[in-house]
């Protein structure tokens, strides 16, 4: 039935959608010479499928100011994509908008990817705190995608395995500043 009222949707209704978030995440898997999709399981953080994607995430961004570039906005969506649909797919996260929030809590004042709308990712294990997408993208300039992945494939099978150590160890140790444990 139609009303005859158009509803027009949010920035952040756009920017959520998950079809244009797959599609990000379709385009830099290709640019990274990949298969298109991610794979049902998490990639080993020692894989050449890891080392690839770390490598090109690498070249595209050398540095923060290539984040913030204008020209690479588009790239640095698609980066954010990437890394929070490794949460999602492999760690049961939720993307949230953090607009509004104060800041300082898990977010990054050395970077500003987005205009009017703040992406994060929202955990639902102890000790795993909300990360903004500019932290995450921070993170892996800073640091290199390849930490990412590992995160994600330890904390996968600590999730789904029966037979490892506890998952909420995850953060102390070596992973204690990798988000989303970094404070």
């Amino acid at each position: 039935m139609d009303l005859g009222v158009t509803a027009e949707q949010s920035a952040w209704g756009v920017w959520a959608d998950p079809d244009r978030r797959k599609a990000q995440v379709r385009k830099l898997l290709v640019r990274a010479e990949l298969p298109a999709v991610l794979p049902a399981e998490p990639w080993d953080f020692e894989s050449d499928e890891a080392a690839q994607l770390s490598d090109t995430v690498a070249e595209l961004f050398p540095d923060l100011d290539a984040v913030s570039r204008p020209e690479n906005a588009d790239t640095a969506d698609q980066l954010v994509c990437l890394i929070g649909e490794l949460f999602v797919q492999y760690l049961d996260a939720r993307w949230l908008d953090l607009t509004g929030m104060p800041s300082g809590y898990n977010d990054c004042d050395d970077i500003t990817i987005y205009d009017g709308i703040k992406p994060g990712i929202a955990f639902t294990f102890p000790q795993w705190t909300t990360c903004t997408a500019d932290l995450l993208v921070w993170f892996v300039v800073e640091n290199e995608f390849v930490n990412i992945v590992e995160l994600v494939h330890v904390g996968f099978w600590r999730l789904h395995k029966d037979d490892v150590p506890s998952f909420a160890e995850i953060g102390t140790g070596y992973f204690s500043e990798h988000p989303p444990f970094r404070e």
